[in-house]
């Protein structure tokens, strides 16, 4: 049996959005969730993206800029995170979702490397005098590069 990537990403979402309106999103989704399709990816290759922003709204830390990174650890020095996207939020949507297609860019990614795909929700607060202050919170999911 074969699904498309969309229809995964709509019923993922459908169930997301499901327990936001029932009025419980886990501490976990705050910030919203993030997936990629596929996860497995080498430099070049195009994926999917998709936000969903359901708890994110519901519970007060509505995105005025989303950032998506590709963030890698090891044990040896490898460099910062590599920006993939920066949007800014159209909280009008019908559902609070950001899907779209990229590129991994070529980069110098590392086979002894794991990687990260991060999504970072910046959101305003209002600060003790009222004054509006920009902050960030993240989540991230697992990717593997290959062809590295």
């Amino acid at each position: 049996m074969h699904f498309s990537t969309t229809a995964l990403f709509t019923a993922l979402f459908a169930a997301t959005s499901a327990l936001a309106q029932t009025g419980f999103c886990p501490e976990a989704a705050r910030f919203g969730g993030v997936k990629i399709s596929p996860s497995t990816l080498s430099p070049g290759e195009t994926f999917t993206v998709m936000a969903n922003l359901t708890c994110a709204v519901q519970l007060g830390n509505t995105p005025t800029f989303l950032d998506y990174y590709v963030d890698g650890t090891a044990t040896h020095a490898i460099s910062g995170p590599v920006l993939i996207a920066r949007r800014t939020y159209n909280g009008t949507a019908a559902a609070p979702v950001d899907i779209f297609p990229v590129k991994l860019p070529e980069w110098f990614y590392f086979t002894d490397a794991t990687y990260a795909f991060r999504m970072v929700n910046s959101f305003a607060r209002a600060g003790p005098t009222g004054e509006s202050v920009i902050t960030s919170g993240s989540i991230s999911v697992a990717m593997n590069i290959t062809g590295i």
